[in-house]
């Protein structure tokens, strides 16, 4: 099933934060994100646009501010021979299907068209549309993206499934199956944990996984930041619950304070330099000291665009998890992109050592 998201006007997308909001409540309720669409309110091309739309989708969600409601609804009242109605203090065609608190659905050619009036500091309309997710997504470690396929491919034609993958950092390639008329997704997405075992997560998000897995055993979990500036922080606090299994955690961008309030030796500091595998341990085993965390995740590295030497050029990052039981692992990598790609990797890549560091609790039964 095709789904699209269209934002008319350009309030909109001149609030980033506000577009995010969208985005990411789109994406609970689908599943994933749609192709996003933009028009401008003037654009004397408007109608013919929405209906082109109506036609490339099956169902087509449109966001507009109270500034532009009234334009797409008289829109969408014109592509079906209607008038406008006022229903519960909404302004809506009288063939509306479903209507709620600034949403509504109206059936157009080919989709179900939901018309949401979408306004900054606000909480978002209900979505109305009907859909039925055909597909699933899930997570592999440790294997490249070509090699997945390679191994995917006669059980995603067994089942009549259709599978898209990308390799999203080093150790992880996400997949995206696809089910078919007749396919039988459940059955694939059992043969495939079968296939990759200890390598395998069913789920899009494995920090996400992380969290939940943490939280449902009791366990605590704190981080080490230098280049990656809270990141790891950031994106664990994005979900709900974590706050059972996370007490806080040190940004350390200074060397002084690498020291001071991680216990880094500044002989450590001088001999191997604040990006080393032997800053990065001590960051860790400081952290764990700090917090009384069962595990640590730490990283410092030079994210750009300026401070890399032939030695350690932009893009090197130490990255490293341990736990209190005094296991740790420590990895050098070499990423490329821009400063805040580099970190964006390198937070992920965190999350996956210590999947790495204790597959025995992220991957059992």
């Amino acid at each position: 099933m095709q789904h699209g998201i269209l934002i008319i006007g350009e309030d909109i997308i001149l609030n980033s934060s506000f577009l995010a909001y969208i985005y990411e409540k789109y994406e609970d309720y689908f599943g994933e994100k749609g192709v996003i669409n933009y028009i401008n309110k003037n654009d004397k091309n408007l109608p013919f646009n929405i209906e082109h739309y109506t036609f490339a989708y099956d169902i087509l969600t449109i966001f507009t501010t109270d500034d532009n409601y009234h334009i797409a609804s008289k829109v969408l009242a014109t592509l079906t021979s209607d008038i406008l109605e006022l229903k519960d203090e909404m302004l809506v065609p009288s063939k509306v299907s479903k209507f709620s608190n600034g949403s509504f659905v109206l059936k157009i050619n080919n989709a179900e068209v939901n018309l949401i009036n979408a306004n900054p500091t606000q909480d978002l309309p209900p979505f109305l549309s009907k859909f039925e997710r055909n597909f699933a997504y899930f997570s592999i470690f440790d294997l490249d993206s070509e090699s997945a396929k390679i191994l995917l491919e006669p059980l995603a034609k067994t089942y009549d499934i259709n599978i898209n993958l990308s390799q999203m950092v080093a150790n992880w390639t996400i997949v995206k199956a696809i089910e078919n008329k007749f396919g039988q997704i459940d059955g694939f997405l059992q043969s495939a944990k079968n296939l990759f075992s200890q390598k395998i997560i069913l789920q899009k998000d494995p920090i996400q996984h992380i969290a939940n897995t943490l939280i449902k055993k009791g366990l605590k979990i704190t981080f080490a930041e230098s280049c990656s500036c809270g990141l790891l922080a950031a994106k664990f606090g994005s979900y709900s619950g974590v706050s059972s299994a996370f007490d806080g955690s040190l940004v350390t961008y200074a060397n002084e304070i690498k020291s001071t309030w991680l216990g880094v030796k500044d002989a450590t500091l001088q001999t191997y330099g604040a990006v080393s595998s032997q800053c990065v341990e001590e960051m860790i085993r400081g952290a764990l000291v700090a917090s009384g965390a069962n595990f640590a995740i730490a990283i410092s590295g030079i994210a750009g665009p300026d401070g890399g030497s032939k030695e350690k050029p932009v893009g090197t990052v130490f990255i490293g998890s341990g736990s209190k039981d005094g296991n740790i692992m420590v990895e050098r990598f070499f990423l490329k992109g821009n400063r805040n790609y580099i970190r964006e990797q390198s937070a992920t890549l965190g999350f996956l050592s210590l999947i790495r560091l204790r597959s025995d609790i992220f991957f059992e039964e």
